[in-house]
Order: C-alpha cells, then structure tokens, then sequence
C-alpha cells in the first residue's frame, strides 16, 4: 500500500497467529465486532491512585525526558512506573490474542480532563496521518485492517458521565467515516494553541475530515464507557471514539493511553521527526518497545531500555 492511498476498511478477525485465552474468548468476539471492550481491571483503586501519584510527581522532571516540548508523548522513557504499564500482563494478554505473539509499544501520552473541558468530538484514525498529512503507521505484512493500532486507553481516576467518559460508535471500524488524508490547515499550522485551539480534538477540527460532513452516529450504536480507577477499555483507534465533557467543578479525570501495533507494522515510515500538535518531534533516540514476542521484521528501531537504563519487560512478578 502506498503512502498516497487511502486505507479502506475490510472485514477483519484476530491474527491467524493469535492464540485466545478461553477466559477472554468472548471479549475478544465482541472487540472484532464492537472495535472496543472493556472496562477491563488492571489495578485495584488503591494501586491506581498510587500509580498515578508517582507519574505525576515524576512528570515534573523532564530532564531525561524523549522530546524537548510541552507535549506528553513517551514519557514511559523516563517515568519508569509509565515504562511498567506498558507491559501489564493482562495487557499483553488481550493484545497477543488480537495481533498475536509479536507486539510493540509504539506510543504513550496522558489525557486530563480538567474541570469546564469541552468534549472531544468523534474521530477516527487509522494511520495517524491527521497530524501532518504523512501515515506514521503502515503495514507490510497484509492489506490494512482496523486492527493495525490498538490503543489501551487505562483511567486513574473516575471516568464517568460528567467527568469526561470516554464513548464509541459500536462497529464503527468497518467505515471510512473520517478520512485523515485530506487537505486541511486547521491543527497542522505552527503556532497554534495546543491547549485545544476551539476544538475539542488537541488542535485539530476533526470535523474537516468527515466524508459526509452531516455524518450522525445511531443513538443505538454510541456506547458511553463509564469506568472505575484502574480500568482500561482496550479499542481499535480506527473505531469512532470521543469523549464527554468535564461539566464538574473540582475534579479532574486523568487517564493514560498506550499505543501498540503487530512487529510487521513500519513506525515513522521513513521519518526523522514529525510534527503533531504545533509541536516537532525528533526521532533521533526514538525506539519502539518490544512488549511480547520476537521481531522477525527488523522494520522498526527497538528501544529494550528506558532513559535510565532499565529494562522495559521484565519488571512484573511471574
């Protein structure tokens, strides 16, 4: 597939290399029907709260952060409690019975929801070409799919209707809703304020890339995803998602999101920086983590260790 086409949705299944748990057979039948599942616990409130106070604490050392901006993208390389997450057993357990064995970690980034935070409208994206009009994912192995970018999206503190739930369009995967590679100026422009610019979407206008502009979701299909701390919806980004507002006065809804793809996919195809969010990344020290399996393709950089050092797979107890 070239960089020039336009991905074109197709049914889809799990891997033909994807061996699933009988304990999380029929969530996995639900996520290649619904393109979402969850919430599914990962901690228990206490460890969430815990989790979360350290990475706050330390987000406020950027000194061996990746990328020198504001941006929150990879910071499981220098905050190694966000560097543990990302291999989370039971994390890994659903991505290797969806991509199956071979499986990285290409992106982390963080979500607060303040209070007074407008929505994010409905997106959809498959190659994360929106950013700058280039893909930062393609796959060589077989014809896209919607399960090329799976995104396990975790909350630490409530998500709930009026702290900003995340929702989903049921089904949504199998559409080309959104199409991320037409030409728009709204987000992709030096200078504007990251801090939403009059959109609900970090900058961008996701409304621009509609393929029918008066495109309305069945109310029968919107799923609103209310979660506890320490849960974690797992979703095919390629699945149209948002969020509600923070209509409340004094509590902040703060999630984490890890982004993985199967070994065969090509991450930065090509590129030594890129641009997202009126902010430019260099590369440079860029890896991706190997969460599971062997790398048989040699497409991508790998990353085994953060910027302290440590090792990123290994850490949790057997």
């Amino acid at each position: 597939m070239s960089e020039t086409q336009i991905p074109v949705p197709v049914p889809v299944a799990t891997a033909p290399t994807a061996v699933v748990p009988d304990d999380i057979r029929d969530d996995i039948r639900r996520f290649t029907t619904d393109g979402f599942i969850g919430p599914i616990k990962l901690y228990e409130p206490d460890e969430a709260a815990e989790l979360i106070r350290e990475i706050r604490i330390r987000n406020q050392d950027t000194s061996k952060a990746l990328y020198r901006n504001s941006v929150n993208y990879d910071r499981h390389f220098d905050i190694p409690e966000l560097g543990r997450h990302v291999a989370h057993p039971t994390i890994v357990k659903y991505l290797t019975a969806i991509f199956g064995p071979d499986v990285l970690c290409w992106r982390t980034e963080w979500f607060p929801k303040f209070p007074g935070a407008k929505a994010t409208e409905w997106h959809q994206v498959r190659d994360y070409s929106y950013a700058n009009g280039k893909p930062q994912l393609l796959p060589t192995e077989t014809d896209w799919n919607a399960f090329i970018d799976i995104t396990v999206w975790t909350t630490f503190t409530p998500a709930t209707r009026e702290t900003a739930c995340m929702r989903f369009v049921r089904g949504s995967q199998r559409d080309l809703i959104f199409d991320e590679h037409k030409a728009t100026a709204t987000g992709r422009s030096e200078g504007y304020d990251v801090a939403y610019a009059n959109t609900g979407f970090f900058g961008y206008d996701f409304s621009d890339f509609a393929v029918d502009p008066d495109w309305e979701p069945r109310p029968e299909d919107v799923v609103e995803m209310e979660m506890q701390p320490g849960e974690a919806v797992i979703f095919t980004a390629s699945c149209v998602h948002g969020s509600l507002p923070n209509i409340t006065k004094r509590q902040t809804r703060f999630a984490i999101a890890a982004r993985y793809v199967p070994t065969h996919v090509r991450v930065y195809p090509d590129q030594d920086t890129f641009s997202a969010h009126g902010a430019t990344f260099d590369l440079d020290e860029y890896g991706s983590v190997l969460v599971s399996g062997q790398d048989a393709y040699g497409h991508n950089r790998l990353r085994s260790t953060d910027n302290h050092g440590q090792p990123f797979v290994g850490t949790w107890p057997a």
